[in-house]
């Protein structure tokens, strides 16, 4: 099966940011708009993995989460990876920062000692938004940071992280979540 572990965010703040972005993307060029109910920050991307190494994991992940404080935070600014000028994806930041990357060292910890090799690349917090494509004018992609720049969602407590199950769909892929893990 195919996992991820992830948070996911309270409904009155992505409705918020939706409401937004649903506004925004006609006036942009096509992109690959992640739909609502895909929405969540991913921590790890364990790849297709089997049942023997879900069931070793989550008592691991329960504790070492477990041992985690739940925090406070808020959707932030926006931004383009890998920067404006080759812009592929379009994100909205999380902060503060640190309790999500020590949420992921956490998480990322406990896979690497059960030999989950993991991508390598650095943890940023960010909720993605949408894949671009083919390249996208300037003008466009000032456009999208400009109108989510300033964006600050309400607060919300960071409470619960989840493992999910992902199956890949022509529509879209489709999380299944398969375990929670609350923080302290």
């Amino acid at each position: 099966m195919r996992l991820f572990i992830a948070m996911s965010f309270p409904a009155a703040v992505m409705t918020d940011l939706n409401a937004r972005v649903v506004a925004l993307k006609p006036k942009l060029p096509p992109a690959s708009w992640v739909r609502p109910e895909a929405q969540h920050l991913t921590f790890a991307f364990l790849g297709e993995r089997d049942e023997p190494l879900v069931a070793r994991l989550e008592p691991q992940l329960e504790e070492t989460l477990g041992r985690a404080p739940r925090f406070e935070a808020v959707l932030h600014g926006a931004g383009l990876f890998p920067n404006p000028r080759r812009a592929r994806v379009g994100w909205v930041g999380l902060e503060p920062a640190a309790p999500f990357i020590d949420t992921a060292s956490r998480i990322r910890g406990v896979l690497t000692r059960n030999d989950v090799e993991l991508d390598g690349a650095d943890f940023k917090p960010h909720l993605t938004l949408m894949r671009i494509r083919d390249r996208w004018p300037p003008a466009s992609i000032e456009m999208f940071e400009r109108a989510l720049r300033e964006y600050r969602s309400a607060p919300f407590v960071t409470v619960t992280i989840t493992l999910y199950s992902s199956r890949l769909d022509p529509a879209g892929a489709i999380h299944t979540p398969l375990r929670h893990f609350a923080l302290a």
